[in-house]
């Protein structure tokens, strides 16, 4: 195998348009989802049914007006700047629910799959958001 192949490098911001500014992930669906021909070379390692990552760059006063869907993985926002507040609630008992305010460099939240989520961004604000399969450890 020609090193190449076991390198992906590239730039967060620009190569994550496509797709939501999610960088790493189910690439190969996404692109079915969205009409757009896959490439195993442009995407290369970024391609993974096993992790997702997403860069997000929000402006102040920025808000998620609609609760984000639960997923089928577990979701961890870590503040890299800024400061905001995440809102979380159960997808079956919306009046469950609950509040959580990521404020200082490397704070961050986890939550599990059948929560929903929604934010504001109290300042200039940079995440970066992870996605995975739990393990099995309930």
């Amino acid at each position: 195998m020609d090193i190449k192949e076991s390198i992906t490098a590239g730039n967060a911001i620009s190569d994550g348009k496509e797709f939501h500014f999610w960088l790493v992930g189910r690439i190969d669906q996404w692109c079915k989802d969205n009409n757009i021909p896959f490439d195993e070379e442009k995407f290369g390692l970024r391609n993974n049914n096993d992790i997702e990552l997403k860069w997000g760059a929000y402006k102040k006063g920025d808000v998620r007006e609609n609760w984000a869907a639960c997923s089928d993985m577990i979701g961890m926002s870590i503040l890299l700047k800024g400061n905001s507040t995440f809102y979380f609630r159960d997808k079956d008992r919306h009046n469950n629910h609950h509040e959580v305010r990521l404020a200082s460099e490397g704070d961050y939240v986890i939550w599990r799959e059948q929560v929903e989520h929604s934010w504001k961004m109290d300042e200039d604000s940079v995440f970066i958001t992870l996605r995975w399969r739990s393990g099995g450890s309930d």
